[in-house]
């Protein structure tokens, strides 16, 4: 049995195969548990009709996750953003608060190919945040870092606990 509470920081830590990204995906209702059950701000992934409920609480980040390069910053943020059914001009509000957050709004008109590998991980948690989750669940945020980079992270990562967000890493 895990529970994280609300405004922790929690770390999973152990080799690779050991369950880490599967326990994630089942928190992140992308995979059915074969035994047992994970609640998510009280709902239980296994009841089918509260499923929209949970997604809407959550913001899940993949170890490797596919940005569309052709994009620039702002439209593949916008793109998520109206995926979550967020109208305009809420929007364009919306982007621009989490680029601020992440350190990106001097690069919002940049093609997503020409970030850095911290800028796309970055763009990756801003992503998460658009339609504004209490819990974020990220594989794996820091890796194939540089030490700066990880510092980074680190550093966005306690601002958003600090801004009442559970993380999962």
């Amino acid at each position: 049995n895990l529970t994280v509470n609300r405004g922790d920081i929690y770390g999973l830590i152990g080799p690779n195969g050991a369950g880490k990204t599967t326990t994630f995906k089942i928190c992140s209702t992308i995979l059915r548990p074969t035994v047992g059950n994970a609640f998510v701000g009280g709902l239980s992934i296994l009841d089918r009709e509260r499923l929209p409920a949970i997604r809407r609480k959550l913001g899940y980040m993949p170890d490797t996750f596919g940005v569309y390069e052709d994009m620039t910053v702002e439209e593949y943020l916008g793109f998520f953003a109206a995926a979550y059914d967020i109208t305009e001009p809420r929007r364009s509000a919306l982007v621009d608060d989490v680029l601020q957050l992440v350190d990106l709004a001097d690069r919002r008109k940049a093609l997503i190919e020409t970030l850095s590998r911290g800028m796309q991980q970055r763009l990756g948690i801003a992503r998460v945040l658009i339609h504004d989750p209490d819990l974020l669940i990220l594989d794996e945020p820091a890796s194939g870092l540089d030490p700066r980079a990880r510092i980074e992270i680190r550093s966005l990562l306690l601002e958003l606990q600090k801004m009442g967000k559970t993380i999962l890493i």
